[in-house]
C-alpha cells in the first residue's frame, strides 16, 4: 500500500450542494477523485481485515491443506 501525505488525504471537493437554508448536505466529486477515495476505503478495509485477524493462532501450511483437501 502505497504511503499518502496529508495533503493528498484531503477529499477533493468540485462543488457542495447546499438545501433552501444554505447547509452543505451533499458534495459533487470527480470521477477521478471518486476512484481515490474509493481505493483509500479499499485500504481502510483491508487494514481492518488485518486487524481482527492479528490475534489468530498461526496453523502449519501442510495440516491446512491436507485439512481443506479432506472436504473436498
Amino acid at each position: 500500500m502505497a504511503t499518502v501525505n496529508k495533503q493528498e488525504a484531503i477529499i477533493k471537493i468540485k462543488q457542495f450542494v447546499t438545501d433552501k437554508d444554505g447547509q452543505k448536505v451533499g458534495a459533487v466529486l470527480d470521477m477521478d477523485e471518486l476512484a481515490r477515495v474509493k481505493d483509500l476505503l479499499e485500504d481502510l478495509l483491508d487494514l481492518k481485515y488485518v486487524e481482527d485477524r492479528i490475534n489468530e493462532s498461526e496453523e502449519n501450511y501442510e495440516a491446512y491443506s491436507s485439512k481443506r483437501k479432506s472436504r473436498l
